[in-house]
């Protein structure tokens, strides 16, 4: 693994911590826009056991979204971490630098396109289920 150029270590830097303002930005929204106010404010109102079950329904729903964004977050985090100690866009299979669109669209992406396919194997590869 070699080390990469400055102007992409700081445009890597930028993708992730853009990505992680984003998802700082919607956990905020989710938890205490969606699930506080809005939904709490049910509670205050006679509900039947239809109503109620909807309303917890949502509440699951809107923490499932909250710990899957906690979840990109930690990902964040670690490429961040990866980032400073130089090892951050390279293959964690091969070793090759990992193409700069991939890491815009997927920042915590571990390995290359190449590699990521032989992970999840031919049937994924090819789009052939088994």
């Amino acid at each position: 693994m070699t080390q990469i150029g400055g102007k992409r270590v700081a445009r890597l830097h930028a993708r992730l911590t853009e990505e992680k303002m984003r998802l700082w930005d919607e956990l905020r929204v989710e938890l205490f826009e969606t699930l506080g106010e809005g939904l709490h404010s049910q509670y205050d109102i006679p509900q039947d056991v239809g109503e109620k079950g909807i309303i917890d329904l949502l509440e699951d729903t809107g923490l499932a979204v909250a710990d899957i964004h906690k979840e990109e977050l930690l990902r964040i985090e670690e490429a961040l971490r990866r980032l400073a100690s130089g090892s951050y866009g390279f293959c964690e299979d091969c070793g090759e630098p990992i193409d700069e669109a991939r890491l815009h669209v997927a920042p915590y992406a571990p390995c290359c396109v190449k590699c990521q396919r032989h992970r999840e194997g031919p049937s994924v590869a090819t789009g052939l289920t088994l």
